[in-house]
C-alpha cells in the first residue's frame, strides 16, 4: 500500500485532523501475456492510523468514534 497524498481535515467541534490516503496498485495481465499495473481502491487514515470511511468526496466518518470530519 503506497501513500499516494495527505490533506487537512476538521470536525464539528473544530478539531484539525491530517488525513493520508492510501492506494494499492491492481496488477491485471491480458489473454496474450501482457502484465499491467491499474491504480486499485484508495484507503483513507488519520495520521495516528485510526480508520476513515469515505462518505462523500469531502466527508468521512472516523471508525472508532463516528465523528464526521470534513476535507478543508
Amino acid at each position: 500500500m503506497d501513500l499516494v497524498y495527505k490533506f487537512d481535515a476538521k470536525g464539528a467541534t473544530g478539531d484539525c485532523y491530517h488525513v493520508h490516503v492510501y492506494q494499492s496498485p491492481i496488477t491485471a495481465s491480458s489473454a496474450n501475456g501482457e502484465v499491467n499495473e491499474l491504480p486499485g481502491p484508495k484507503s483513507y487514515q488519520l495520521s495516528d492510523g485510526r480508520a476513515l470511511t469515505q462518505l462523500s468526496e469531502t466527508k468521512f466518518e472516523i471508525v472508532h468514534t463516528s465523528e464526521r470530519i470534513f476535507r478543508v
